[in-house]
C-alpha cells in the first residue's frame, strides 16, 4: 500500500526504517533476513514459544509507534502482522518452520493486521 499510495522510494524509506527497528529491539545473536518485498524472518535463538511472544509484540508496539517522515514532510506510520512458530522436533526443517510461521502471518492478516499470532 505505501509504495501504491507513496511511490517506491517511501516503500523503501519504510523497510530501512524498520529493519533500524529490529536492530535496535533485538539481540545481537538473533538473526534477521528479508524473505521478499515487505516480509521478513527473524529467529530467536534459544528462545522459546512464550518469549518469542512477548518478544513479537514489543516489536509489534515499538513499530505502531515508529515515524517516517517522507520528503513532502509527511509523517508516514506502518504497521506490522506478525506469525510465530517455536522449533519443537529438532528433526523440523527450515521450510516447515517458515511455512508454519507464514499461516499464523496470513491468520494476522486475515484477523485485522497489526497483531500477533501463534502456529
Amino acid at each position: 500500500k505505501i509504495n501504491d499510495r507513496h511511490g517506491h522510494q517511501a516503500g523503501d524509506t519504510v523497510l530501512k526504517r524498520l529493519s533500524d527497528v529490529m536492530r535496535k529491539m533485538l539481540r545481537t545473536v538473533d538473526i534477521i533476513g528479508r524473505i521478499g518485498g515487505e516480509e521478513f524472518a527473524v529467529l530467536l535463538p534459544e528462545t522459546d514459544l512464550q518469549k518469542a511472544t512477548e518478544v513479537a509484540e514489543r516489536l509489534r508496539e515499538e513499530v505502531a509507534c515508529t515515524v517516517v517522515t517522507l520528503e513532502m514532510g509527511m509523517a508516514l506510520y506502518f504497521k506490522v502482522s506478525i506469525g510465530v512458530v517455536s522449533l519443537k522436533d529438532k528433526d523440523t526443517d527450515l521450510n516447515t518452520l517458515l511455512n508454519q510461521a507464514d499461516k499464523a502471518l496470513y491468520q494476522a492478516k486475515e484477523n485485522g493486521r497489526n497483531r500477533v499470532c501463534l502456529a
